[in-house]
């Protein structure tokens, strides 16, 4: 059974944007990637830095600020450096609200 988190509100969300929350000791985000959200752990692989404080979002590519490292957002993997991934939840909407679920 899966835990619903309450991300915020999609008319609060445009593209190229994200809401960023922690949860225990995980950050989670969901990103508005041209209209399709997309639930994902938010810390790079590399140096943990925030992929919504000053990363960017465009046609399914997310980019580190930091170091420039590349995230395919359909799959979270890593595309510039192989072997690193990350973790992946789904969204669900309630009217405006956004939730991201948890396993």
């Amino acid at each position: 059974m899966s835990q619903r988190i309450k991300m915020g509100l999609l008319s609060e969300l445009p593209p190229g944007r994200a809401i960023e929350k922690q949860i225990l000791a995980r950050k989670v985000a969901v990103f508005n990637d041209g209209g399709r959200l997309i639930g994902l752990e938010s810390e790079c692989k590399h140096m943990r830095a925030s992929l919504v404080k000053g990363g960017a979002i465009k046609d399914g590519t997310l980019v580190c600020a930091w170091h420039g490292w590349k995230y395919d957002v359909g799959t979270g993997e890593c595309t510039n450096v192989p072997g690193f991934k990350l973790k992946k939840y789904d969204i669900e909407l309630d009217g405006d609200t956004i939730y991201l679920l948890l396993p």
